[in-house]
């Protein structure tokens, strides 16, 4: 809430009194007042919050797997085609390397056909 001006003061050291609160910095109270489909915002920011969560851990884990990959591919000295890139193919998976940025693409036979 505001701050109530003191009425025993005169008019003009009440304005600089009030004045003076907006350059120390001090943020008047916030009004409480809440939208009526407030409960459906704060669910879906809540599931927000946590599907981002999900998504934070899963790049971590990500990360994790190229770094390893990386490893495990360049511990095996493939040889390098001409452009520089190292692809095999194992399993049904397609793996490109690019080493000079360190890109990793990992592609399943069945996304052939999916513009992945």
């Amino acid at each position: 809430m505001a701050r109530k001006t003191d009425r025993t003061k005169p008019p003009q050291e009440a304005k600089q009194e009030a004045s003076s609160d907006a350059t120390t910095g001090e943020q008047l109270d916030l009004i409480d007042v809440a939208p009526e489909n407030s409960k459906e915002i704060i669910a879906l920011a809540r599931a927000y919050k946590s599907a981002q969560g999900r998504r934070i851990d899963a790049l971590e884990e990500e990360v994790a797997a190229k770094v390893k990959l990386l490893a495990l591919i360049k511990g095996a000295n493939l040889q390098r085609l001409d452009d520089g890139k190292i692809r095999l193919h194992l399993d049904g998976y397609t793996i490109t390397v690019t080493p000079r940025d360190e890109l990793v693409k990992v592609k399943e036979d069945s996304e052939e056909g999916e513009g992945a």
